[in-house]
């Protein structure tokens, strides 16, 4: 990549405002609330460009290699989603437009820190958007359709079917219905309730109020209503990330427009602009595997086509959110997983076996269970063999071919062609169903993230890792995830730049236990002296931080 010119790295929020392009659709008054009260800028796995690249290869598409792609972010806010791609793929270029100069700004500052020469920040209006910005792989929109007026909406769809190439993916994110006519009614409530104030903090607060009052007041017997505030005030209380929940409520709940759709009409709006329906980011939602057969086929009886099947899905199941990949019209799409293509790709699991001790050669039925409880149950030799690895492997992925190779040395087989290919095609099979039935089971990947398992002498944590954990708790792995680091291991992110052997990070915990910034404790060793755990509590800190996908060396 080469590098970008000084006009399109400036180096303060006045700079920003002036490099701010074309008259806005949007009301002054939601530019102003997100400069007031910027929006939680993190990283959304579920639109990374190796996902969408999974899932449309999945469909049959030949999406562009994640090495040297073009990605355009719509609504980047301080790029925590784009930066973090920027990082980990130097090789390809990255484009983000928002509307908010402060947070360009605050995005503009970490990539000037990092000394990223491959992303390109700009505070501008998507009216503006004309076609010298070029053709891109893949374009992300996340938080941003339903949340725009109609005329901007229709720019993000315009956009979309303009510049995407062609086997080119667009990932759209927004509310629906029918699962927000519940939610709208809360968010009535709420808007009621603040209106005499324009205070962003004030009508958080206040919203909070009435949202504990409402759930502590109406009886919840046979009472759905009271029934439905208890669960939504529960969600609203275990999102994401709950410290910036606060946030989220300003710019979804009390947003000045929030706009859900039903899943039929926004396809026919990206149909108007040329683009069609791939599947969903979360790729379980696509085919809904989960369901039971009977009410499957009877949907496929009432959805004669692809939309229409989805959008009974969304009334059965009361969907509140969708994200969508598009992609151009004409391309031609599978309507099922191909177990002939998974050479391409890498794999991996955090699924566990239910039973100690397991000898995969044994013909019995072994229960892989994911930590939120969907399992993989099989009595093939080489499936259960393949996930053993897999778990030991984790969170690194194995790609296809080298993960058969391993579930055989395990067995300590020789097989013949005949029997390696009836192998391949079950464990195939096997791996493509538990992927259809939930990614926290088992993880289809094109590209393997540059981390490593292996803790070295002079440990690296990334340089964006590093950055991030001098602001806060949270990071960003190389997997795009959000980690939240604590005790120890938050603390001795700055020194794990390579340049610290184990012996000097145990002499900088000692010198920490001595000025007593650390407590340090085993509850199974409750007689031996603190001192005598650190090489212990080391190495659990180093540990944890390798298994959240955060070492690059």
């Amino acid at each position: 990549m080469g590098q970008q010119s000084d006009d399109l790295r400036p180096q303060s929020l006045a700079q920003v405002e002036q490099m701010m392009t074309g008259p806005s659709s949007i009301p002054n008054s939601i530019q102003a609330s997100y400069d007031a009260v910027p929006y939680a800028s993190f990283p959304f796995p579920q639109s990374h460009p190796d996902r969408l690249a999974t899932v449309a290869t999945m469909m049959g598409m030949q999406p562009a290699p994640l090495t040297a792609c073009r990605v355009l972010e719509l609504g980047c806010a301080a790029g925590g989603n784009l930066i973090p791609m920027a990082y980990s793929l130097p090789h390809s270029e990255f484009i983000g437009l928002d509307l908010s100069p402060r947070q360009i700004a605050e995005g503009q500052t970490i990539v000037e820190a990092l000394g990223l020469s491959n992303i390109s920040l700009r505070a501008q209006d998507m009216l503006a958007v004309d076609e010298g910005l070029g053709q891109f792989d893949y374009i992300i929109a996340h938080g941003v359709y339903s949340w725009v007026p109609p005329e901007v909406r229709d720019k993000l769809l315009e956009i979309c079917g303009r510049h995407l190439a062609p086997q080119g993916v667009a990932y759209v994110s927004y509310n629906t219905y029918p699962g927000w006519r519940m939610q709208e009614a809360v968010r009535d409530m709420l808007c009621y309730h603040t209106r005499q104030t324009s205070d962003p903090h004030e009508r958080i607060s206040q919203a909070r109020q009435l949202l504990d009052f409402l759930a502590v007041n109406i009886p919840t017997e046979r009472n759905p209503h009271a029934n439905f505030l208890h669960a939504y005030l529960n969600f609203v209380n275990e999102r994401f990330v709950p410290a910036t929940d606060n946030l989220v409520m300003l710019h979804n709940e009390l947003a000045e427009i929030n706009q859900p759709v039903y899943f039929h009409q926004f396809a026919e709006h990206a149909a108007a602009h040329g683009l069609k329906f791939l599947a969903e980011a979360d790729f379980r939602a696509t085919l809904a595997q989960n369901l039971p057969a009977p009410v499957l086929a009877a949907l496929r009886q009432f959805g004669e086509d692809v939309v229409s099947l989805q959008q009974y899905l969304d009334f059965l199941q009361n969907r509140t959110f969708r994200q969508t990949l598009l992609c151009h019209q004409a391309i031609r799409l599978k309507g099922k997983l191909a177990p002939e293509r998974l050479p391409e790709f890498a794999v991996a699991s955090c699924a566990l076996p239910e039973q100690p001790d397991v000898e995969p050669r044994q013909a019995t039925v072994v229960n892989f269970r994911a930590p939120n409880g969907d399992t993989l149950s099989t009595d093939h030799p080489v499936t259960k063999a393949a996930m053993l690895h897999l778990s030991q492997q984790w969170p690194q992925a194995v790609p296809f071919p080298a993960l058969i190779a391993a579930a055989y040395q395990r067995l300590g087989l020789d097989a013949s062609p005949a029997e390696m290919n009836n192998d391949w095609q079950l464990l195939a099979t096997n791996l493509l169903r538990a992927y259809g039935f939930n990614e926290d089971l088992v993880e289809f990947r094109l590209w393997v993230p540059p981390f490593v398992r292996q803790v070295s002498e002079r440990p690296v944590v990334s340089p964006l890792a590093r950055y991030q954990a001098r602001q806060g708790p949270y990071v960003t792995n190389l997997r795009h995830e959000v980690i939240k680091l604590e005790g120890v291991s938050h603390a001795l992110i700055p020194y794990l730049d390579g340049s610290w052997s184990r012996t000097a990070l145990l002499e900088v915990l000692a010198g920490w236990l001595a000025e007593g910034t650390i407590e340090v404790s085993q509850a199974d060793q409750p007689n031996r002296e603190p001192a005598a755990l650190l090489p212990e509590t080391l190495e659990q800190a180093l540990a944890s931080l390798a298994n959240a996908a955060l070492f690059v060396a």
